[in-house]
């Protein structure tokens, strides 16, 4: 009994709660989301402590990236990139030596140009560019953000290049358990003598420059990765849990409504559209959100 009547006074108007829910209440409002907070930070330092239960894992395959990568490129009348495994191995290295150093740019903090890894893996370009992404749970959706971004996309969709090599590569990134995509486009001609580096893009001088633009980020074990152990992901564990609080506030508030109508409650402050339209809002919000990011 003791429990029906707490759900009552949390959830239904009743004398208990002045003819209010109690989760309507601004106190409840206000723990709610301090709890979120508090669950939000508990994630995230989760994930660092249990990477193998909580952290990006996807599935993502090294061939499904270079098949969507040359689909946006049919759409758009232009010829297909060939899988080349010495930009292969150099996208490789570039994902290992973002996590061993830890960090997330196309510069390395010793100043590396991302030029460098084309040439270590004996590939000599005349042109030559970088795409990153990270955090995301599938192919399509980091080739979709890509495509999104102005930058990203002249790289994707430039007829200078007509190689590819692509690494997803998994490890830890800023303390979090990551997956990397390193994506490299390349055309060979001799070898190049100078790169210039101009933020999202950067070009080679000399033989024609080799253009270089912000990489999405994503993570796995480099190579041909094509799968990995199921894990859950922190953003879409916070976002579900936050989707279903703002959906039950919604509820309420409805039934607080619909209450309030029919009982012919007096209220000194009752202001369920607004509340409804605030709430509405959060959520349009939280749909729109998507994981991973593109540098």
């Amino acid at each position: 009994m003791q429990f029906i009547a707490t759900l009552k006074h949390l959830f239904i108007p009743h004398h208990t709660n002045n003819q209010k829910a109690k989760l309507l209440h601004s106190s409840s409002l206000i723990a709610l989301s301090l709890l979120l907070l508090l669950f939000q930070f508990g994630l995230k330092l989760g994930s660092g402590v249990m990477p193998q239960i909580l952290g990006y894992a996807a599935n993502i395959s090294v061939e499904e990236v270079v098949r969507l990568t040359n689909e946006k490129r049919a759409e758009n009348g232009l010829s297909p990139l060939s899988m080349n495994q010495q930009l292969v191995s150099g996208a490789t290295a570039k994902g290992a030596d973002m996590l061993a150093r830890d960090y997330w740019a196309h510069v390395a903090p010793d100043g590396t140009q991302p030029w460098k890894f084309f040439t270590d893996a004996g590939y000599k370009y005349r042109y030559a560019g970088e795409n990153l992404a990270r955090d995301f749970t599938n192919a399509g959706s980091a080739v979709e953000a890509w495509m999104a971004s102005p930058s990203h996309r002249e790289n994707l969709l430039s007829s200078k290049y007509s190689e590819i090599g692509i690494a997803v590569v998994e490890g830890d990134l800023a303390g979090a358990d990551t997956t990397v995509i390193v994506q490299f486009f390349g055309t060979k001609q001799g070898v190049a003598t100078g790169v210039q580096t101009a933020s999202a893009k950067t070009a080679v001088a000399e033989a024609p420059a080799p253009e270089v633009k912000p990489v999405l980020q994503y993570e796995k074990t480099a190579g041909d990765l094509t799968a990995v152990t199921a894990r859950i992901s922190p953003f879409s564990l916070f976002k579900g849990v936050s989707m279903g609080i703002v959906e039950l506030l919604i509820v309420l508030v409805i039934a607080d409504a619909l209450y309030v109508s029919i009982k012919g409650v007096s209220r000194v402050a009752g202001r369920s559209f607004a509340h409804l339209s605030f709430m509405g809002m959060i959520l349009a919000i939280l749909l729109i959100l998507k994981s991973g990011q593109i540098l």
